[in-house]
């Protein structure tokens, strides 16, 4: 459903949850079966991962105004490509501060690599693409950037699927100007058939100034997979393609000691993860110490409860001594550390960190205390759970292409208005039915407009206690009379009625024989009609409360936004007019928010709900085919 007036969008998400209101639906009606793919529990070809020969795809003068940088189109890169795995190198920085690089026209400023004045960096990432373009910009000062591209996310039927592994060390060897052959698939948890693996390497004591670079074995592209100084002990996360099964790793002068561990490989396995990527944000800021502190990331940081991994940037400062930091999957331990830094440096790392141990990271350092700083820019999904996420459709979507990797359906009971049916319910209800579940919420919902357009503007108005063929007994409101002359009058006994009569009605359209097996929610909007005195909506939303409880409906809440709800509803006193306990304010909440992200969807589930019952759901709208879909995420 779409909220259907326009108010000035708010800035935080609390804000937001109290009243930002979407786009309206369009006005035209096309019975159609929906179109979706068939569920599988293999991994969808959307999100795998191609490798390509790695290459310099950007390297220019970049200052503190983002450059935009065309990745797609180009180095086995599709224009299509959801995002790019890439190693950022910074060069001859004027000023101290870190590199940035994010999806093109995006407000995120996630960490690459931090530098010093002079000091030259290097960091990996995973960034999303808008349009095929990435940004690339300076905290500080100006440098030179190279953009080096290892690979690509995308829809591909050959592409590859990840599998995160417990760190285990492959390579732990002195290495020189000469390439040293590493071979990786068949052992360390990696198969015969992968196609690129997920290194975590360090170099130690190396001789002098250099850059280390991991290629697929047998090529020697100058591209940088880390950059070092003498005999400082710097890590990096790469991501490397496998040739013949093996990479090759060599220095560009003097010697050093890499250590390598595998934590992931890629695969035409269908049974693996896709990546999807998110707005980069800051998911946590925690003191850090030689204990191992736990930091959650599912649920929160918009990843989903279902991900298997999670793509970070970890950044450790504030050193008290000289340590190395370690963000792991939680329970794991890895030979190779996430970083290595002096006292009261700043310096960071990527990484895919699984999430198999309660969706959480752990970080720690060696000795004294940091500070760690985790952001998230994507995550994995494997193929049996769906998005993790549900998906609301009704009327519009009629006839329209709608996801298939929903984790609950929820479907619209009527059309545009709330005297009509949603011509594609039968079919929408089907597809709900294919829901992957595993959410606190149920597999498959209903929801129904509330509307009150009173006794003039109404298609049909009661005059009495029975309407539409149902008869109102117990109203606290008494009975509905005519005005004098026989005409409808808009009184509170009349809308209760009203409401009462159309809920009757939607279950009617739902053609449903136990219509209590779902959860329904009562759709309360500006955009749909009602009375400038909230106390005859209130009385008609207590007759549609009543109507259904008595077609054995008990699993009821309320959509809206604040705002909105607070216009329609005005404050729902704790009594209803016979003094009884009121039947609208013990209801759940399903929260609004609009065009925005899944971060801020999971943080809006501590916002405030429309009456006393939990915040349940939270909405919010995200692009899908060419068009924009509702996406839902369960607060529990």
């Amino acid at each position: 459903m779409r909220t259907r007036s326009t108010i000035a969008a708010l800035g935080t998400a609390l804000a937001v949850v109290a009243g930002l209101v979407l786009a309206g639906p369009a006005t035209t009606v096309e019975a159609a079966t929906p179109t979706t793919a068939t569920p599988t529990t293999a991994a969808p070809t959307t999100g795998r991962f191609t490798p390509v020969a790695p290459a310099r795809a950007f390297s220019g003068t970049v200052g503190t105004a983002p450059v935009t940088v065309a990745l797609g189109g180009a180095n086995g890169i599709p224009s299509s490509a959801t995002a790019v795995v890439l190693t950022a190198t910074v060069t001859s920085p004027t000023a101290a501060g870190y590199v940035v690089v994010a999806p093109a026209g995006s407000s995120a400023r996630p960490s690459v690599q931090n530098f010093s004045a002079g000091q030259q960096v290097s960091g990996t990432t995973t960034v999303g693409l808008a349009g095929g373009k990435a940004q690339v910009q300076l905290s500080s000062g100006t440098g030179t950037v190279a953009l080096d591209v290892a690979g690509w996310y995308g829809s591909s039927a050959i592409g590859s699927t990840y599998t995160p592994l417990p760190p285990t060390t492959v390579l732990q060897a002195s290495v020189g100007t000469t390439p040293v052959r590493v071979p990786i698939a068949g052992t360390a948890g990696v198969p015969a058939d992968a196609t690129a693996v997920v290194l975590q390497t360090d170099v130690s004591r190396p001789a002098a100034n250099g850059t280390l670079r991991i290629t697929p074995a047998g090529n020697s592209a100058g591209v940088v997979t880390l950059t070092y100084r003498a005999g400082v002990t710097v890590a990096n996360t790469t991501t490397v393609a496998l040739s013949d099964g093996a990479v090759q790793a060599r220095v560009s002068s003097g010697t050093g000691s890499v250590l390598s561990d595998v934590v992931g490989y890629y695969s035409p396995a269908s049974s693996g993860s896709v990546y999807v990527p998110a707005d980069p944000v800051r998911a946590a800021t925690v003191p850090a110490s030689p204990t191992a502190t736990n930091v959650t990331l599912t649920g929160t940081a918009g990843i989903p409860r279902n991900a298997v991994a999670a793509v970070v940037n970890a950044k450790v400062g504030g050193g008290t001594v000289g340590a190395s930091l370690r963000v792991t999957g939680a329970g794991l331990s890895s030979a190779v550390p996430t970083q290595v830094y002096a006292a009261g440096q700043t310096i960071g790392n990527a990484l895919i960190a699984p999430l198999s141990f309660g969706g959480k990271v752990s970080a720690k350092v060696s000795s004294g205390t940091a500070t760690v700083y985790v952001d998230v820019v994507g995550y994995f999904l494997d193929g049996s759970t769906g998005a993790g996420t549900g998906v609301d459709v009704s009327w519009p979507q009629c006839g329209k292409t709608i996801p298939s990797d929903q984790s609950f359906g929820i479907v619209g009971v009527n059309g545009e208005f709330g005297n009509q049916p949603n011509p594609c319910f039968s079919s929408q209800l089907a597809w709900a039915g294919d829901a992957a579940g595993g959410t606190a919420q149920p597999d498959v919902q209903l929801y129904s407009l509330f509307q009150n357009p009173g006794a003039v503007q109404a298609s049909a108005w009661p005059t009495s206690n029975t309407f539409l063929g149902t008869t109102v007994t117990g109203s606290p409101y008494g009975t509905c009379t005519p005005a004098a002359g026989g005409a409808g009058q808009t009184t509170r006994a009349c809308s209760y009625v009203y409401g009462y009569g159309r809920a009757a009605t939607n279950v009617g359209f739902s053609g449903l024989s136990t219509p209590g097996q779902y959860r329904w929610w009562l759709d309360v909007e500006t955009g749909l009609s009602h009375q400038t005195d909230v106390t005859q909506n209130r009385a008609a939303l207590e007759g549609m409360i009543a109507a259904y409880r008595k077609a054995g409906i008990t699993d009821l809440g309320l959509y809206s936004t604040g705002l909105q709800f607070q216009q329609v509803m005005g404050s729902v006193p704790t009594t209803g007019a016979d003094g009884r306990a009121s039947t609208i304010r013990p209801l759940p909440s399903w929260i609004a928010l609009g065009p925005t992200t899944l971060a801020s969807a999971q943080a809006a589930c501590s916002g405030t709900p429309l009456v006393d019952g939990p915040i349940r759901m939270t909405q919010y709208v995200s692009s899908f085919a060419g068009a924009e879909i509702d996406r839902d995420w369960s607060c529990s």
